[in-house]
């Protein structure tokens, strides 16, 4: 990839990402903004899949080891069930407190006439820090790592094992990111907006393409970082735990980026997660001397 290129790239898919979002939230009725995120992401999933063709990070990376179907399965269907499913049950759970604080506030916390750029700024930065506290707990948590090993039993990093998460582990991520969202009565533009810079971002943290994001690597959890997240060494993988952003990983002391040495062997040190789909919806309740 050209220097300029490698540079511009992942600011100019973020950017691009959230204008193609706003403008199709300007045409759309609000029922169909459910669509939107996907419809911004489908043609960058086929860019993606061609510059990991052609400007690959690693090479080798690009050699399916037996993982491809289950990925394409967890990525498409699995991980947004999940979140669907904690979203509403957010909902459920919530009902009483949400009627509580809306008769308090007179309506949504989050005020109109502080514009949507900020709204999902500050929205953003909360759905951001409940979800680093549970993502770190799940590399501590026993119980919780069972389920989060699933996703880092990937022996590449790709776009497509973005979304490789067991259920569980994707429903309980997925209901911390949402809280925020619901208690602050996010408006449904708001949302649209936060879902789809979770997304897209979310595949670019696995993307293998050789891009640079420079001084971003400040402010966002890119390839760069989440790569080292992805390592086989334990003091290296339990870094780098935001999923838009990594301002709360520099805050509270988790953030790594070794700019002068570039990632080996990603996966689990001495455990092997199985590729399959079936394999790995029983893996994390396996017992040990079946390991």
């Amino acid at each position: 990839m050209p220097k300029f290129a490698k540079h511009i790239f992942y600011p100019f898919v973020i950017a691009l990402s959230m204008i193609g979002a706003w403008l199709l939230i300007i045409r759309f009725e609000r029922i169909d903004y459910v669509f939107i995120p996907g419809v911004v992401l489908f043609p960058l999933i086929i860019l993606f899949v061609l510059l990991e063709h052609f400007f690959p990070y690693q090479k080798n990376w690009n050699e399916p080891v037996g993982d491809l179907s289950s990925d394409l399965i967890r990525t498409f269907f699995v991980l947004p069930i999940a979140g669907k499913f904690g979203e509403l049950l957010l909902l459920l759970l919530l009902y009483s407190p949400l009627l509580y604080l809306s008769s308090v506030f007179n309506g949504n916390l989050l005020r109109s006439e502080w514009g949507t750029t900020l709204n999902v700024i500050l929205a953003l930065l909360l759905c951001e820090f409940c979800y680093y506290w549970i993502h770190r707990l799940s590399h501590k948590n026993k119980l919780l790592w069972r389920l989060h090993a699933v996703h880092h039993g990937a022996e590449r990093v790709y776009w497509a094992n973005s979304g490789r998460f067991h259920f569980l582990d994707a429903f309980l991520g997925g209901m911390a990111y949402f809280l925020p969202l619901v208690l602050l009565g996010a408006s449904p533009e708001v949302i649209v907006l936060i879902l789809t810079l979770s997304g897209v971002s979310g595949i670019l943290e696995h993307v293998n393409i050789n891009f640079k994001a420079g001084f971003l690597n400040y402010i966002f959890n890119t390839a760069e970082l989440h790569r080292w997240h992805h390592s086989e060494k334990e003091h290296e993988s339990n870094r780098n735990f935001g999923k838009v952003l990594i301002v709360w990983d520099i805050i509270f002391g988790s953030y790594l980026w070794p700019k002068k040495r570039e990632i080996e062997n990603v996966g689990i040190e001495n455990e092997k997660v199985p590729v399959k789909f079936f394999a790995q919806l029983i893996y994390p309740f396996k017992s040990r001397e079946q390991d």
